[in-house]
């Protein structure tokens, strides 16, 4: 065994795995909770808080979620951060996918699926919504990748996690077994034009390691790994979706999982089914470039006898069509849903990076050639954002200054490109081009990636949030904190009033023990704090309250695919925002000029 090698790959997957942990967990407790979030976190919290519903409640169908994150809620309190900790880990967990992968796909193929799945924009943002689809789509590939490592096991306890993680399961499951079928029952052809690639030469993650021959006798799986697999499944759903038989209403929301899900085709979710193709587009094109090329070579070199990983990659190409085709046709969709498309898409885009890797040898110009390529993607990008005048007047034409700008920076590369596989190879030309592009691609990612989770985190522009989203929840809570504390002494203590009955409200709300939801306010209460809609403003409140409006739901304001004009949400994520606001109103007497007009009261009802 080489040990420089084995500890090579340990340190590459461990960046990969703390590149990933950084991503998903830095600032995990900063964004308020949307309502759809909410919703999960405040089932949770019943858990760990059974008072608030006298022990008996009913759970959606992600027990998973729930149980988890109430026994987190119950050890270390409620908070944003907890709420969001079971999906972020188990985004983090996806990075060891690739491991159980590299004896199919090839060593180095599996760790540039590991960065790539650590920094991927789309699986970053999902995994940073409490009750998205991350924990179905972590558990339900890493069951896969234990399978395939043959650890029966562990498969069949990630498939029980998987099975209780929401109906989005079933758009892996669905389309993993079509896929899989359509891998191992396509015509003979698939298997006959790659004669070097059988079952027999597949070889083990541990044999890979070792460099040894497979074993030929050793068959997988057999009846006992079938009845461990799925005992195993079978405890993990009976024991965590019961929490230790505490709560028998989890296999209730169990067994309502395919009922949510076929509903679902019957109720849309209003996302327009473009728009799902529009971010991969724009959040994916790193993974979409290189996994379609990586296709069509397979395509292409499926004729060649020594192809090893051609029948290997058909599984990872029909699934992602068949998530993708599925999503489309699928009227609940959600573009967080499109998480199970984008592992198998990492799966083929680090197939076909492999193949440029640096070599000994390499040509000096294949270096400068790809630094040059990286400089001309930045003017690319900053010509797309530098030109306020884009429109400019030659004679009788008008031309788009930015787009014959950016078409120039284009028609260069391309020049330069065609120089040097003229004047060396096309093998310089093409490695340099290769490089500078995942230079380019690396770095558009990165920023995709931190805008979505740190500068725009929820907000409906990043388009993968489960909206509304947020708002400003946050300073609402500093300033009824502040409120509590310098009236009560205490913070969480002051009475309220709340016409507002969401999610949303009732988890920003969840440690006020003296706050009431009301459908309206009947005259003669005073309460020190109420809060309304703003549309639900009524004019009598300013005479005895003074009110303060704070933003709480944040929607799309376009009706289209992507918010126009394309460019300037392209380059700065500037789109129309439809906000809706909620109003803090204080009674007068809280502050230190206050007072109270008892003369003035409140005198009709507030709906």
């Amino acid at each position: 065994m080489d040990i420089r090698r084995i500890n090579s790959e340990i340190i590459l997957y461990t960046l990969a795995i703390v590149l990933a942990v950084s991503l998903r967990f830095y600032n995990l407790g900063v964004p308020p909770l949307s309502d759809e979030e909410a919703k999960w976190a405040m089932q949770a919290l019943q858990v760990a808080r059974p008072a608030l519903t006298g022990g008996d409640f009913v759970i959606g169908p992600q027990p998973a979620y729930v149980f988890l994150t109430g026994v987190m809620f119950a050890l270390f309190g409620s908070s944003n951060f907890l709420a969001r900790f079971w999906p972020a880990l188990a985004g983090t967990i996806l990075i060891l996918l690739p491991v159980f992968l590299r004896s199919r796909l090839g060593r180095y193929a599996a760790i540039i699926m590991a960065f790539g799945l650590a920094i991927d924009p789309g699986l970053v943002t999902v995994s940073r919504l409490a009750g998205g689809p991350m924990m179905a789509v972590s558990f339900g590939l890493m069951a896969l990748g234990l399978w395939i490592a043959r650890n029966a096991v562990l498969s069949g306890s990630f498939v029980g996690l998987a099975s209780m993680s929401g109906p989005v399961v079933f758009t892996g499951g669905i389309s993993f077994v079509l896929a899989w079928v359509a891998g191992n029952f396509s015509p003979k052809r698939w298997l006959e034009l790659n004669p070097s690639h059988s079952t027999s030469q597949e070889v083990t993650l541990e044999d890979d390691i070792e460099g040894s021959a497979p074993d030929q006798e050793r068959v997988f799986p057999t009846r006992a790994n079938i009845r461990w697999f799925l005992i195993s499944a079978g405890a993990a759903i009976l024991l965590l979706g019961t929490l230790f038989f505490r709560y028998p209403q989890g296999l209730v929301a169990l067994f309502s999982t395919l009922p949510i899900y076929l509903q679902g085709w019957l109720v849309p979710s209003g996302i327009p089914a473009l728009r799902l193709l529009a971010a991969l587009l724009v959040f994916q094109p790193f993974a979409l470039f290189f996994g379609v090329v990586g296709a069509a070579r397979w395509l292409a070199d499926r004729f060649e006898e020594n192809n090893r990983y051609g029948v290997a990659l058909l599984i990872p190409l029909f699934w992602t069509v068949i998530v993708i085709v599925m999503l489309l046709l699928y009227p609940a969709r959600q573009v967080s849903d499109l998480a199970w498309a984008l592992v198998p898409l990492w799966a083929l885009a680090a197939w076909e990076l492999q193949r440029y890797l640096p070599e000994k040898g390499t040509s000096p110009i294949a270096i400068i050639l790809a630094s040059f390529v990286f400089i001309l993607f930045v003017l690319f990008w900053n010509t797309l954002i530098a030109f306020d005048q884009p429109l400019f007047t030659l004679g009788a034409v008008t031309v788009n200054f930015r787009a014959a700008v950016a078409a120039g920076i284009l028609a260069m590369t391309a020049l330069t490109i065609i120089l040097v596989s003229l004047g060396w190879s096309w093998r310089v030309a093409r490695f340099g081009l290769v490089w500078g592009t995942t230079a380019a691609f690396a770095l558009y990612l990165l920023s995709l990636t931190w805008g979505a989770s740190q500068l725009r985190p929820n907000e409906p522009q990043e388009l993968w949030g489960l909206g509304p989203g947020g708002g400003q929840a946050a300073l609402f809570e500093t300033t009824l904190n502040d409120l509590s504390a310098r009236n009560v002494g205490y913070r969480h203590q002051i009475d309220i009033l709340t016409t507002v009955d969401t999610p949303s409200m009732r988890w920003v709300l969840r440690n006020y023990p003296q706050a009431q939801f009301t459908p309206g306010l009947k005259m003669g209460e005073l309460p020190s704090v109420i809060i309304t809609r703003q549309e639900g403003e009524a004019p009598q409140l300013s005479t005895s309250y003074r009110g303060q409006d704070f933003v709480w739901w944040q929607q799309p304001g376009w009706s289209g695919v992507l918010p126009t004009p394309i460019l300037p949400w392209l380059t700065f994520r500037e789109a129309e925002i439809k906000n809706e606001t909620v109003i803090l109103w204080a009674r007068s007497d809280l502050f230190p000029d206050g007072t109270l007009d008892l003369e003035e009261d409140l005198s009709e009802d507030i709906q």
